[in-house]
């Protein structure tokens, strides 16, 4: 089953991390070259992202293998 955008809140509970602390992870993985945001044509305004589910649950499984043993 695919889950839809998700909120910044949303993600970071997929991933059991803070909002915040996750903010601050996504800001990192995309220095690395990881994107896990939606297009910005999709998010409701400029300054409110949407996540791509899929791509957190990736990142998050790639940050602590073993940990996500579903993704």
């Amino acid at each position: 089953m695919s889950i839809g955008p998700l909120t910044t809140q949303e993600a970071a509970n997929l991933v059991g991390l803070p909002r915040d602390q996750f903010r601050s992870a996504m800001t990192k993985a995309r220095r690395r070259g990881v994107e896990c945001r939606r297009p910005r044509d999709e998010w409701p305004d400029a300054r409110t992202p949407l996540w791509d589910a899929e791509a957190v649950e990736a990142w998050a499984a790639a940050r602590n293998p073993g940990r996500f043993p579903n993704f």
